[in-house]
């Protein structure tokens, strides 16, 4: 139930809470240390006074040394005390006979039995007792005479504590009403207080409110913000940098999309009202429904593509793993693209170490698309009469696939987006020649993600790489 109560409360009202707690805490403690330290003081006082009359009673005492001197200790002792009207004193003989008393009954007979033989000093017990209401704080003790045969005699002297308890009560009472106001005004203060150390998160809330889909590239200021805070919104900024990253990605996606989806649906549509205007033979209508079946088959591998990226972008890419080896899959590859690349008269090439076991574990099917994907785009771009080099290289922990094909140099400002969906580096040669819509790239960068690998791209005098690193043991 506190712990609810506790989520419920604001941040504010959570530190004002603690401080005026932690205030109440220290003043109590503080008030209770006043109270003992001062308790301790009028004990110590009484002590003093009491010490002071009781040696002074110790000295007549001792001198007793005959019957006459007994008889005297009660106008010896009496004109010693006398002055002294806050004092009870209570002195008797071994026999229990009363030589000098104020008041026997306000002495406990306990104590007085009980008294202990002993030296008046400093460091003796007080006693605290009530009686009639009253309280006294005292000291008690038996004292020797100079003849053992009057001896001892208990002498009991004590204090009325009323008007050390009255301003006690009055102290403590005032300490108290002083600690209520202080932890009240801490509460203040302490709201005070947090409320405007809590002003730079407040602005920051504000400045966030203010940001929406059409303001992504503002930022939180960090001038002005504590350092406590500033991790934070430092934090805060790289989330919008991101977001405004992928949002300016997602809608060059949709326009991309709309673009190469608007293509292939125009030419449908005009074919299919231009079939439609008058009447025609079988073979119009057979040679319309083949062009809009190739016009199908796009849409259908751009959905298809498109799915499969979607997929892979949630961690669903592989569908299974095996061992794969890299040598027998790329001879394959090369097997399947002979015919054409005969055509152009490109050659392929494979560069490993023989003695080397070139497996990995991982989507044998799903490498393969990747490694086609890049041949089929190092065909499209190589230049006639040249070769197509795929080079395996082993390190500790990687296998490293390097796909090399002579060219045309690719500019440095378009090789960091070869691998985003729908970009071609020659938009001049799109759909002129077959090519795809543009996928296949990031088809291989999701592919070899999903296997915890990277690819890299790069261009120089002609010669164009691709680089594929892959763990040694793909998970």
């Amino acid at each position: 139930m506190n712990a609810c109560f506790l989520q419920q409360l604001s941040l504010t009202a959570r530190l004002s809470l603690f401080f005026t707690s932690l205030a109440c805490v220290v003043l109590l403690a503080l008030g209770w240390l006043i109270g003992a330290s001062i308790e301790t003081h009028f004990e110590e006082q009484d002590r003093h006074a009491l010490s002071g009359k009781l040696e002074l009673a110790q000295h007549i005492i001792e001198r007793v040394d005959n019957a006459e001197d007994v008889k005297r200790l009660q106008e010896q002792l009496g004109d010693a005390l006398v002055g002294h009207h806050d004092l009870l004193i209570h002195i008797r003989d071994k026999q229990g006979n009363i030589i000098l008393s104020s008041d026997e009954k306000r002495f406990p007979e306990l104590l007085l039995s009980e008294a202990p033989n002993q030296t008046v000093s400093h460091t003796m017990a007080m006693h605290t007792w009530q009686s009639e209401g009253q309280s006294y704080r005292g000291l008690i003790t038996r004292l020797a005479t100079k003849n053992p045969q009057f001896s001892p005699i208990t002498v009991a002297i004590a204090t009325d504590i009323a008007h050390h308890q009255a301003f006690m009560k009055t102290f403590m009472k005032t300490l108290w009403l002083f600690v209520i106001v202080a932890a009240l005004l801490t509460g203040v203060l302490a709201w005070f207080a947090a409320s405007r150390g809590l002003g730079p998160l407040k602005n920051m809330s504000a400045r966030a409110s203010e940001i929406t889909a059409n303001k992504l590239n503002q930022r939180l200021s960090l001038d002005s913000v504590p350092p406590e805070l500033a991790d934070l919104a430092h934090h805060l900024n790289q989330m919008l940098a991101r977001l405004e990253e992928a949002f300016h990605r997602l809608s060059d996606f949709s326009s991309d999309l709309a673009h190469e989806l608007r293509t292939p649906i125009s030419n449908l549509m005009m074919q299919t009202q231009v079939s439609l205007t008058q009447t025609r033979d079988a073979a119009s209508y057979r040679e319309v429904l083949e062009s809009n079946a190739e016009e199908y088959a796009r849409l259908a591998s751009m959905i298809s593509d498109m799915l499969f990226l979607a997929k892979a972008e949630h961690g669903a890419q592989l569908v299974h793993q095996e061992r794969v080896d890299l040598r027998t899959e790329i001879h394959s590859l090369f097997e399947y693209y002979e015919a054409l690349a005969e055509e152009r008269n490109i050659t392929f090439e494979l560069h490993c170490d023989e003695q080397h076991t070139w497996e990995i574990m991982g989507d044998r099917l799903m490498l393969r698309r990747a490694f086609s994907n890049i041949l089929s785009n190092a065909l499209r771009y190589a230049t006639a009469h040249t070769k197509i080099e795929v080079e395996l290289r082993a390190t500790d922990d990687q296998l490293q696939i390097y796909f090399n094909n002579r060219g045309q140099t690719i500019p440095a400002t378009q090789l960091s987006r070869l691998f985003e969906r729908f970009y071609r580096a020659d938009h001049a040669r799109q759909h002129a020649d077959g090519e795809g819509a543009g996928l296949g790239l990031a088809i291989v960068q999701a592919i070899v993600r999903g296997h915890a690998g990277q690819i890299t791209a790069r261009s120089e005098s002609g010669l164009t790489s691709f680089i594929i690193k892959l763990p040694a043991t793909s998970k």
